[in-house]
């Protein structure tokens, strides 16, 4: 296989890693190919399921000793709920492993040496970038222990999240809002304040086109040392469970979200949460959703101790993206230093 071609077949397991969804293991997908001709793919579908590198092989139908497999993320080679994918590889006859990032969690690291071990060639790197990108909040949760936060707002064209203090406001549009209900539910947790809850009343699950709970559901947490009444709409309707944390300590609510296996949250806040997250660097991405409606007044996205913004608010993104969604416009990006 020349180098193009075995790019071309990485980008295809990394589209087919797409397809799962985010949660305390990495999205991966493979690809086997033989002869020149894919004969399986497959993708892994979350905790408990069979990673993609079994999925591939059980589906194949046909002898894949001989063939080569590309795979998004190196192989494991560890016993956990499923066995070491690198020794299932070995088994099967494999024998070219092309994989585009290293396994960074210290307990399934080692496939690649494990398979060269086996006389199986290895080459690593391909697509590198594309794939560890795809696994960000996966990477940053291996790595620190906490979930990569999102924080995720709408504003009006002036900067502001509500049309007066204490007041819900709908800001964005249909095309705006199904965008969100979409990433809620491929987040492993929504996070507000009791002060969204008590003024919005919101329900905090993802819903279908239809309004219908989605297949997938986030973890919804609520920061904060006020009573959130029973029949809140958070309590009331269908979705994941609620944690509540008395607390004003988000480094221990991350921790605890961290260990229960959240890799990936959605911070959905208000002004004072957003602010106490950014100023102790637990948000790493931004969305915002700018409306084209302008309020005159009414709070911004970040709370400030003066009352107005300083330079000292400004917020450095990197690697931002746009989007225009119906008659809203989205950026995304990455948190720099401010």
């Amino acid at each position: 296989m020349s180098l193009e071609n075995d790019r071309e077949l990485m980008l295809r397991a990394i589209s087919l890693a797409q397809l799962g969804p985010e949660s305390d293991n990495p999205r991966v997908g493979a690809v086997i190919v033989k002869n020149g001709t894919v004969v399986a793919e497959g993708f892994h579908r979350g905790a408990g399921t069979p990673h993609a590198e079994i999925d591939a092989l059980t589906k194949a139908g046909v002898d894949v000793r001989g063939a080569t497999m590309y795979v998004s993320l190196e192989p494991c080679n560890h016993q956990g709920r499923t066995g070491p994918c690198s020794q299932a590889i070995i088994n099967a006859g494999i024998i070219r492993v092309v994989f585009a990032a290293s396994d960074r969690s210290s307990s399934a690291a080692g496939g690649a040496t494990a398979l060269a071990l086996a006389g199986v060639e290895v080459v690593a790197g391909v697509e590198r970038e594309s794939a560890e990108r795809l696994n960000g909040p996966w990477n940053h949760w291996a790595k620190t222990g906490m979930p990569f936060v999102t924080w995720k707002f709408a504003q009006s064209l002036d900067g502001r999240v509500s049309r007066g203090i204490g007041l819900s406001t709908r800001i964005t549009g249909p095309t705006a809002n199904a965008f969100t209900q979409d990433l809620r539910g491929r987040v492993g947790a929504i996070i507000v304040g009791t002060g969204t809850v008590l003024i919005d009343d919101p329900a905090l699950n993802a819903r279908d086109a239809q309004g219908e709970p989605s297949e997938r559901q986030p973890i919804r947490v609520i920061i904060g040392n006020r009573i959130i009444q029973a029949n809140s709409r958070i309590y009331s309707t269908p979705g994941e469970r609620v944690i509540h944390f008395h607390t004003q300590n988000i480094d221990a609510v991350m921790v605890e979200l961290g260990k229960i296996g959240v890799s990936h949250a959605l911070l959905e806040g208000g002004p004072q949460l957003a602010r106490a997250f950014l100023d102790r660097g637990l948000i790493q991405e931004v969305i915002t959703i700018t409306a084209p409606v302008s309020f005159g007044s009414g709070p911004m996205s970040l709370s400030t101790a003066g009352g107005a913004p300083s330079v000292n608010d400004a917020i450095a993104l990197s690697d931002i993206h746009t989007q225009v969604l119906g008659g809203d416009l989205l950026v995304r990006g990455t948190v720099g230093t401010r």
